[in-house]
């Protein structure tokens, strides 16, 4: 809880209510001698009370005297309000003390108009100034039962002065605003503060502030109607809290209600509803409401197709595979209640439920079953798990999916973070006054969205001196790299649904915007706690001694950016939400240049499971078309190879003759079978006659002839080619002798060729080799036949 930053100084002197209410005679009927002396008096016009009159009209006068002197009217207003008060007891027959609201509040009437017309007549200038007067003879002599309608005819704060002193309620009220003040505050509607604070102690008719209690205030805030309460009140609450007048603040939203009962409206039997409060009080989820408003959903389809089902103990494998049917045919906005309906966006409604959708649905009829059999609330008659599974065709839609945002409305979004001025923020009020929070932390907000990849929740409980950056210069052990200190800076990430607290590096421009963000906060933020570790922190966030709700992202800040950017505040994916940033974030880390490996984007988005991680990456189709096109799909079924033509040879007649004019370029030598395109021994060329070593003068000369005209040729490989190609000199030596038999371009054989091409051998016949040891060496004999 909220720790007090200030107390109450203790009450000196006890305060006393200002009229001893004790010393006067209450009786609320007129005696005869009052009655008859109000008729002598009033019926002679008087306009003050002298002498036998006084004595005998004393026990009505004496109290309004009191305090009239406590409130210290002109001597002019003190003779009118006696002689309206004693005109309006005389019209009605009893003492003011026997008054009920209503009839204070009729004497008072409801505007100056009013009182004119009922107590003006001949002398209505005169009538008009005893009017405010009323209000304190109420308040201090008749202690009535409510004072809403009171309170709201008469201006409270010099009421409450003059009830309380001016001094006593000026301390209350510079107290709770130096509270205020010190979180952020800036008290713009001062006189509606005093009001309300007036407001207060005059409904506990009391000065003091912690004589206060929260009970009170709840009352004040679900029944007041006052506009300077509605506006001020919650604050000032929080503000006692901090005091320790109160032991805790309103809730943040007016007249808070309890969770919605949207199964109340008849559409759910009770016996249905029981069973789905009962599993409420009962289960730990953190997110209940994710299954209990799902479970109602199903009890709709149940009171319309099967009335008889009470509870969890009814349902039946042929039940649940009816229900399974139902669910995987369901529309949107079918079964839901009508404030539901009413939320959903008019173009889904009637649509096909989305897969993750029916998936949920199963799944809370699955957790819920299996509670109930756990808790032994019901006998185990089915497995939920089986019952409730999700179809195969159903779960193959449901994947990773992450919704990047376009890259360049992405672009536009970071310039409007960077570049966000105070004229860019909502506005308070009517649009005339100052932003809702200063604009150094939007900025620092919207850049820690843009550039850290964090959940909105990690984001709203950020902790004040979370960022840090290295003092200097830094040597990566690893690669011997060194790291400026101004490359980066260092952002402490607190506890999260996957991981514990952890650090990752950011852009500097992060650092710098937090810094300017802290450099201005209200020091004396009230600690809050934090959720996931039930600590008192600083929240980096916070203003008015309150942190900024996990919404604030989507329904603010995020609208305000797409404005600064003039982009819509919606692509082809959807909505820009801030989940979106992280999936986004994390894609161009993945698809950089010189990106973060997968284990490496576990690490800095504070991942446990290796496939959480996976569905924030998805790979950028530019890199992935580059990939493609140098993988060389083409390339690996053709070959390309540089063919030389002969000019001369051509226009001479020379080719036509037979002699050569093409050659292609093996790299080690040339080929001049013009026809080497479909040639079965293109892979053994060096053994044809047609191949012509590079090394010889006469292919060193067509070489460096002027008139060749150089080309490309593509080449279609043979199967064996290409495992030739891609295998090496293995294949390359059994594709030769495969083909040793094959006729070439010339006739013969390659084996022919290579008879041909060693000519005859001689033969040394050797009769027997024997070996034989002689100490340390060992000779060979041959012995000569």
């Amino acid at each position: 809880m909220n720790q007090p930053v200030l107390h109450l100084p203790d009450q000196s002197t006890a305060w006393r209510w200002p009229i001893d209410l004790a010393m006067y005679d209450r009786t609320p009927f007129l005696s005869e001698a009052e009655r008859s002396e109000l008729d002598r008096r009033l019926g002679q016009g008087m306009l003050q009370i002298r002498g036998p009159s006084k004595a005998i009209l004393h026990r009505l006068v004496r109290p309004l005297h009191d305090v009239l002197i406590l409130v210290r009217p002109t001597p002019s207003n003190y003779n009118k309000t006696i002689r309206l008060m004693l005109i309006e007891m005389h019209r009605r027959g009893t003492a003011f003390w026997g008054w009920t609201l209503e009839e204070w509040c009729e004497s008072i009437c409801p505007s100056n108009a009013a009182f004119l017309a009922r107590h003006g007549r001949a002398n209505s200038r005169h009538h008009h100034d005893s009017r405010p007067y009323l209000p304190y003879l109420a308040y201090l002599l008749c202690p009535l039962p409510t004072l809403d309608p009171l309170l709201e005819r008469v201006e409270i704060t010099p009421l409450a002065s003059k009830v309380f002193g001016e001094e006593r309620i000026g301390v209350a009220v510079q107290r709770l605003r130096s509270v205020l003040s010190s979180w952020g505050y800036q008290q713009k509607e001062r006189c509606s503060f005093d009001a309300c604070v007036g407001y207060l102690l005059l409904r506990n008719r009391s000065p003091h502030l912690e004589d206060l209690s929260t009970e009170q205030l709840d009352a004040i805030d679900q029944t007041c109607t006052l506009p300077c309460v509605q506006r001020t009140i919650y604050q000032i609450s929080r503000a006692l809290h901090a005091l320790g007048a109160i032991n805790r603040p309103l809730p943040t939203s007016r007249g808070a209600a309890t969770l919605a009962m949207s199964g109340t409206d008849g559409t759910v039997s009770n016996a249905w509803l029981s069973w789905c409060d009962r599993w409420r009080k009962q289960a730990t989820q953190r997110h209940k409401e994710s299954i209990y408003y799902p479970l109602l959903k199903v009890g709709r389809w149940l009171k319309v197709h099967h009335p008889e089902v009470s509870g969890p103990a009814d349902f039946t494998y042929e039940l649940a595979a009816e229900f399974v049917a139902a669910v995987n045919e369901m529309n949107v906005g079918e079964w839901s209640d009508a404030s539901r309906r009413m939320r959903l966006p008019a173009d889904r409604i009637g649509q096909p439920l989305r897969p993750t959708a029916k998936n949920r649905l199963l799944e809370a009829m699955r957790v819920f079953l299996r509670d109930c059999q756990e808790w032994r609330w019901i006998p185990v008659q089915l497995t939920p798990a089986r019952a409730f599974r999700t179809p195969t065709s159903i779960r193959h839609l449901i994947g990773p999916d992450p919704r990047v945002v376009e890259r360049g409305l992405w672009a536009k979004l970071l310039w409007a973070a960077m570049n966000l001025e105070a004229n860019d923020l909502p506005l308070r009020g009517n649009g005339n006054e100052h932003p809702v929070y200063p604009v150094e932390m939007v900025r620092a907000i919207a850049v820690v969205w843009c550039f850290a990849a964090l959940r909105s929740d990690e984001i709203v409980r950020l902790r004040v001196g979370c960022v840090r950056g290295p003092r200097e210069d830094v040597m990566v052990p690893e690669t011997g790299d060194i790291l400026p200190r101004d490359a980066v800076c260092f952002l402490d990430i607190p506890v999260n649904k996957t991981s514990t607290a952890y650090t990752k590096p950011v852009h500097p421009l992060l650092g710098k915007r937090i810094n300017e963000w802290e450099r201005v906060r209200p020091k004396d933020q009230l600690r809050e706690l934090d959720s996931k570790t039930s600590e008192p922190v600083q929240f980096l966030f916070s203003y008015r001694g309150m942190r900024i709700s996990k919404s604030y992202i989507n329904a603010v800040l995020i609208p305000v950016l797409c404005r600064k950017a003039n982009i819509p505040a919606q692509d082809s994916r959807g909505t820009i939400t801030s989940h979106r940033a992280r999936a986004t974030i994390a894609s161009m880390l993945y698809n950089a240049k010189e990106p973060l490996d997968i284990f490496q984007l576990k690490e800095y988005l504070g991942h446990k499971q290796l496939t959480s991680t996976q569905s924030y990456l998805k790979v950028d189709p530019t890199k992935l078309a580059s990939q493609v096109a140098k993988a060389g799909y083409l390339e690996q079924n053709l070959a390309t190879i540089e063919v030389l033509l002969d000019q001369n040879a051509v226009m001479s007649g020379a080719a036509a003759r037979g002699e050569p004019w093409k050659y292609y370029d093996l790299g080690h030598g040339f080929c001049a079978n013009p026809f080497w395109a479909e040639c079965a021994h293109r892979m053994a060329c060096a053994r044809c006659p047609y191949y012509r070593p590079k090394q010889s003068l006469l292919d060193q000369l067509v070489e460096g002839k002027a008139n060749l005209v150089r080309m490309l040729e593509f080449v279609r490989l043979t199967e064996e080619e290409k495992l030739l190609v891609t295998e090496g000199i293995e294949l390359h030596q059994e594709l030769i002798e495969r083909l040793a038999d094959v006729p070439t371009p010339a006739g013969p054989t390659p084996r022919e060729l290579e008879v041909q091409r060693q000519g005859p051998t001689k033969i040394i016949p050797l009769k027997t080799v024997q070996r034989r040891e002689k100490k340390s060496q060992t000779s060979l004999t041959v012995d000569d036949t």
